[in-house]
């Protein structure tokens, strides 16, 4: 295997050329963020001598362990990025991946994210780490003024910081740093949103695609449960907040599982509604307002957005619960709004069912309650402001389970990166993924990010942008075209119905 030595900002890192794409994994942006930089914002990386091998992925950030991503080791030197570009590339546009896992879990070596596809394409991939849980999004602050900036969202503080370090080397790859389009899924594409309405983020990227976000943490996570949590936390690290940096990550780590068991117990109404009660704090000095505010009132305007989500988000989560897995927060029992209200939106979704679904309409009110409703709302909120602004939905359906799986979370990755290699992927597709919905989006986001139209190089038909009353979305099936307002009744059916936390 041949390998080139590319001079970064802090020093020299080699990566491998297989073919015709070089390949750099596991270069430091940052500091390790542990002892004296815990809970606090990212440092940038000090310079080496020599030459640095990046060859093979770094450490995961701390984690609670899964078979889901990559049974790769955990670190505490894990911020790092991983680069993908075309050999001799000049001036190309780039791609910034941010990986997905509920804000607890998964990496930039999460099997089935390799940039390959997209260098082979034309575009530079850079995908980052960035630290999760407890250890990316306790309002530490709270406890001890000296964590408090960036408190409560020191893992969005690296993706910053990662997108910083892009922009300072991506030209020494090849890359065009003034044309960098964000990207990510599901809590990935939480924090696209959230970048988008960040006042810190501003200007370090032009375009961004937001792929089924997770939606209620856009509009907000209160300050009141963030204390909440963050006191929680230090009783049972039975530290005081001024000796937090002795404190290694496994313990934070169990004590974040022990209060994660206990808010979804009911033990702890005082945290909030979150089943998941680490998320981007709101409030604080780097999202002084929820992002959908502050998109509303026209932060990010100056970037173009693709944002749409999958037909049956929540499909995987009710089968993730019937294979015994904890209250996730997403499944049609989740929503804790009056009856009646229920009832009165689930009759939409019954009356507008096909007798042959096997998707039944509690999953859909499911799906459109924590995915679809909230993005939305933000491509009207961005369109609004005076983004440009496209819409899609994911609506191919898999087979598997008896159809149950559907248009599942998460299913749509593989085809946007053109790549099959997450174990679990050919259990929720198949053996035989419709090729031409992977050339739709694989060729729609590559498209996009090199020119601002997703349609220019023929991949998909001409998507117009998103306006109301008539909301045309792109929606990526066997065939895919345009359609005005898919789902209608559903959509219409949560005019007016707040879903902040």
């Amino acid at each position: 295997m041949d390998t080139i030595d590319v001079r970064t900002t802090a020093g020299t890192v080699r990566g491998t050329l297989t073919g015709q794409v070089a390949a750099f994994k596991g270069i430091p942006y940052a500091e390790a963020p542990f002892g004296p930089n815990l809970f606090q914002p990212p440092v940038p990386r000090s310079g080496w001598e020599g030459v640095r091998e990046c060859t093979d992925y770094g450490a995961r950030c701390p984690q609670p362990s899964s078979g889901l991503f990559t049974d790769r080791a955990t670190g505490e030197d894990c911020l790092s990025v991983n680069v993908w570009a075309p050999e001799g590339a000049s001036r190309l546009p780039v791609l910034f991946w941010i990986h997905g896992g509920g804000f607890l879990m998964g990496s930039n070596a999460d099997p089935g994210t390799d940039g390959t596809s997209f260098a082979r394409d034309g575009v530079i991939l850079v995908s980052c780490n960035y630290r999760l849980g407890a250890l990316g999004f306790l309002h530490a602050g709270h406890l001890d003024d000296a964590y408090a900036t960036a408190s409560g969202a020191y893992g969005l503080a690296d993706q910053i910081a990662a997108l910083r370090w892009t922009r300072d080397n991506i030209a020494r790859f090849g890359g065009d740093p003034g044309n960098i389009t964000v990207f990510g899924s599901s809590a990935g594409a939480t924090f696209v949103d959230s970048l988008l309405g960040c006042p810190d983020a501003q200007g370090l990227f032009r375009r961004a695609v937001s792929q089924s976000a997770a939606g209620a943490p856009v509009f907000g996570f209160p300050t009141g449960a963030a204390e909440a949590v963050a006191g929680i936390m230090l009783a049972k690290l039975g530290v005081p907040a001024a000796d937090l940096p002795t404190v290694g990550p496994d313990r934070i780590l169990r004590a974040q599982s022990e209060v994660m068991a206990e808010v979804q117990r009911g033990e702890h109404p005082e945290c909030g509604r979150m089943p998941i009660p680490f998320v981007p704090l709101t409030s604080g000095d780097l999202l002084p307002r929820p992002p959908y505010d502050a998109i509303a009132d026209g932060v990010g305007a100056d970037v173009e957005l693709i944002i749409g989500t999958n037909r049956d988000e929540c499909t995987l989560y009710a089968l993730m619960e019937e294979m015994g897995a904890s209250e996730t927060g997403m499944s049609p029992g989740a929503w804790d709004a009056d009856p009646a209200l229920q009832d009165q939106i689930l009759d939409v979704y019954a009356r507008n069912h096909a007798q042959d679904s096997p998707i039944p309409p509690e999953i859909s009110m499911a799906s459109e309650r924590a995915f679809r409703i909230p993005s939305l709302r933000i491509a009207e909120a961005h369109r609004r402001a005076g983004g440009s602004t496209r819409v899609y939905q994911f609506a191919w359906r898999s087979p598997a389970f008896d159809g149950r799986v559907g248009a599942s979370h998460g299913i749509e990755g593989p085809f946007v990166f053109d790549d099959f290699a997450l174990p679990i992927t050919r259990t929720l597709i198949g053996e035989h993924p419709p090729q031409s919905v992977i050339a739709a989006m694989h060729g729609a986001w590559t498209s996009f990010a090199t020119t601002g139209d997703p349609a220019a190089t023929g991949h998909v038909p001409t998507w117009p942008q998103y306006t109301t009353p008539g909301r045309p979305t792109m929606v990526f099936d066997e065939t895919t075209g345009v359609a005005d307002d898919p789902d209608s009744a559903g959509r219409a059916a949560w005019n007016g119905i707040d879903l902040r936390l």
